[in-house]
């Protein structure tokens, strides 16, 4: 892949505050789970949780979209030296066989959304907690959460310019606005 390095420089950027923002997305989704639901007439993809659920499905698809205008964290960190290729590889073929549904979600329930409901159930599957599935996405989710918070902070230690004093800053800052916040009932 012969790129410049200031375009290099910008893509792996770009990836990290994706990353970053999914960090909080994810993070959000499990202070959700644990929290004791009101008695709701919603539906679960109504409540905050399963906004939230629906929300992480589209944004952790969108981190590995294949589009060539797209950010895909595999083709962007395999342009240059960093400790996380193997793992990258190995996440993204045990997303391989959620992508289309991933896609559907994001598409249809996340960010865009369709106009009927014979279109917004399909993807849905990868939610069905009796065919284990379900079991098998959240782990994804979480590890690609934790395998983000980790390249963040590398990203931060070594390929940010500035002091080592600035870039200690950015890390330390990811890491309070990650862990910081605590959701509150009203």
């Amino acid at each position: 892949m012969e790129e410049s390095s200031d375009r290099l420089s910008e893509q792996v950027t770009i990836s990290v505050e994706r990353m970053i923002r999914f960090c909080y997305v994810a993070e959000m989704t499990w202070e959700y789970s644990v929290l004791e639901p009101q008695s709701s007439t919603l539906e679960t993809h109504l409540t905050r949780f399963g906004a939230m659920v629906l929300e992480s499905a589209g944004f952790l698809y969108s981190l590995f979209e294949k589009r060539s205008d797209s950010i895909n964290l595999v083709k962007i960190w395999m342009a240059f030296d960093n400790p996380f290729k193997k793992e990258l590889e190995e996440v993204a073929r045990k997303l391989e066989p959620f992508q289309q549904e991933l896609k559907w979600v994001r598409d249809r329930l996340s960010f865009h959304g369709s106009l009927n409901r014979v279109r917004e159930k399909e993807g849905l599957d990868i939610f069905n907690v009796d065919s284990g599935r379900a079991h098998e996405l959240v782990g994804l989710v979480r590890t690609v959460e934790i395998m983000a918070e980790r390249m963040v902070e590398w990203y931060c230690e070594n390929g940010l310019k500035g002091s080592v004093e600035e870039r200690e800053g950015k890390r330390r800052g990811f890491i309070s606005e990650l862990k910081g916040y605590q959701v509150r009932r009203r």
